[in-house]
């Protein structure tokens, strides 16, 4: 009997079962050949028929476990709305949520006292305090870190830059926590069913990973805070139409977002062919809104850097797959450098050995052993080089590109580092770190290590960016299978920031860290009764 529900539900929605069939087929490929890279660190021509039988075993189980998952979602949207009660007015009460949000993060961020400050936060401060604008970070957040640190430092009576950081992450805290409670004020308002909304706050609130970003003082937890309020506004979008007031708020959050970190512009400019597709009926003005949000950007930031007189980045960083596809060519097949008929290699890298600067994770070697100073002039030589070097090196290549993304790509694969709780000391300004709570810092520092908190169960697969990853493209496939665009651009959007980082130089969950946030959110939103777009 149950086989024959089963067996009707298969055939009677074709559209899902399409769906989950190609989220099976996608899944699975990505495990087989992600294992492999993770185990083997190449392709093995002996894996191939193994490996197809290992494909079509668990291309069945995602298909399975997707469906099930989307039917599940089917039979909560079929629900009837319920008139709100007392749990559903207090669970979605904004000031509750960010009181509550408040007081389950300080006693972390006491154990940590007062922050952690890592290798790009130091370098923003000394661009900050030498009056020496540099662009290749964001000058709005640069300005922020700055200004906190060198307040607390003023008010310190022996001119630590304790009270700095401190006062930086008091914001941090504030601004972290406001947005997560608008979120949550905003299921309410969209009629998001009660448990899923409790679950999400208890996530953001109890789950030990959102904890350590309050007082991390990098540039992604804002940047990731003010994603999630765009996707939120974004799939408003297409539920109340492009009312004045909205718009303003759209475009206002839209630009201090790719303020605050500078592939937001990049993401964006993915999104618009995607996002004017989907907006049926008002294609040219969400493709005209888009468009404003960039140019807006452009203006503000353009504006800025000329003011500031401030450096612009080196173009190194978005050459960062590019050299370590390149390296890791020289390591397995030295004789490709007979391919270098310019000469450009040893020109940018002098004498040193490319192939042995080749680190599977992480571009950084390669990148910085480059000379700066000749690498504008020479990049389409460069460019050129790696077209030819990739015709007879296409299987090198893709292995350089996934082996430094497993993690973005395949749960539990090993990053560098995780959430970096250290703190690099100021010259002439002193960090004191004093914990106020060792044995929850002891708790932390362990979680740091192994991802997994006392023993609880789960707390491991929600640390990895991949699992999040993986939950925001099925997101993003339910939301198109019924119809939801404003949803699926939000989810558009997300993939979009994940998109940009796989042209990074490492994997490393801080840059994903926007995912962690709004697909919660998003997915509780596929839960609403009747649908998300229905008013």
């Amino acid at each position: 009997m149950q086989w024959s529900i089963i067996r009707q539900r298969l055939t009677a929605d074709r559209r899902l079962t399409v769906c989950c069939a190609m989220l099976g087929a996608l899944f699975s490929a990505v495990t087989v050949t992600g294992c492999e890279l993770r185990k083997y660190g190449v392709f093995r021509a002996g894996c191939l028929l193994p490996g197809m039988a290992i494909f079509v075993l668990l291309g069945v189980l995602f298909f399975a476990l997707a469906f099930a998952l989307f039917s599940l979602c089917d039979l909560q949207r079929a629900r009837e709305f319920k008139p709100e009660r007392l749990l559903s007015r207090i669970s979605g009460n904004g000031f509750l949520i960010f009181l509550l949000l408040c007081a389950c993060w300080i006693p972390v961020w006491l154990a940590f006292w007062p922050g952690n400050f890592s290798a790009d936060s130091l370098t923003q401060f000394y661009s900050y305090y030498n009056e020496e604008p540099y662009a290749h970070h964001p000058l709005v957040h640069t300005a922020l870190l700055g200004f906190c640190m060198m307040l607390g430092i003023d008010l310190h009576p022996e001119g630590y830059a304790t009270w700095g950081l401190a006062i930086y992450c008091g914001v941090q805290l504030v601004l972290l926590a406001a947005c997560i409670a608008y979120a949550c004020w905003w299921m309410k308002r969209r009629r998001v069913p009660v448990w899923a909304r409790l679950a999400v706050t208890l996530l953001f609130a109890l789950c030990p990973f959102y904890t350590p970003w309050v007082f991390c003082a990098q540039k992604d937890v804002l940047f990731a805070a003010l994603v999630t309020v765009f996707c939120l506004q974004l799939a408003d979008l297409w539920k109340y139409g492009m009312k004045p007031v909205r718009l303003i708020f759209f475009i206002l959050i839209g630009v201090l977002m790719m303020l605050l970190r500078n592939n937001g512009v990049y993401a964006l400019a993915l999104l618009l062919p995607f996002g004017i597709w989907w907006a049926k009926g008002r294609r040219i003005r969400m493709g005209a809104l888009l468009a404003v949000c960039m140019a807006l950007y452009l203006a503000v930031n353009g504006l800025m850097i000329s003011k500031m007189e401030a450096t612009t980045g080196s173009k190194v960083e978005i050459l960062s797959i590019p050299l370590q596809q390149i390296a890791r060519t020289l390591r397995d097949d030295p004789a490709a450098i007979e391919l270098d008929e310019d000469g450009v290699l040893e020109t940018l890298y002098g004498e040193n050995d490319l192939a042995g600067l080749y680190h599977a994770q992480i571009a950084d070697p390669v990148k910085w052993a480059i000379d700066y100073d000749l690498l504008d002039e020479n990049i389409p030589s460069l460019l050129k080089l790696w077209a030819r070097m990739g015709v007879g090196h296409l299987k090198t290549y893709v292995e350089a590109f996934m082996v430094q993304n497993l993690p973005y790509i395949l749960p539990y694969s090993d990053m560098l580092y995780n959430f970096d709780m250290t703190v690099h000391q100021i010259d002439y300004f002193p960090i004191e770190q004093n914990s106020l709570l060792p044995e929850l810092n002891k708790i932390y520092m362990e979680y740091d290590k192994t991802l997994s908190f006392m023993g609880i169960p789960g707390t491991r697969l929600l640390s990895e960016p991949a699992f999040f990853v993986w939950l925001c493209v099925a997101g993003l496939a339910y939301a198109l299978c019924r119809r939801e665009y404003g949803l699926t651009a939000a989810f558009g959007m997300l993939l979009a920031v994940w998109f940009t980082c796989l042209l990074g130089p490492v994997a490393i969950m801080r840059y994903v860290l926007s995912l962690y946030y709004a697909v919660p959110v998003l997915w509780g939103c596929l839960l609403i009764p009747g649908g998300f777009e229905r008013r």
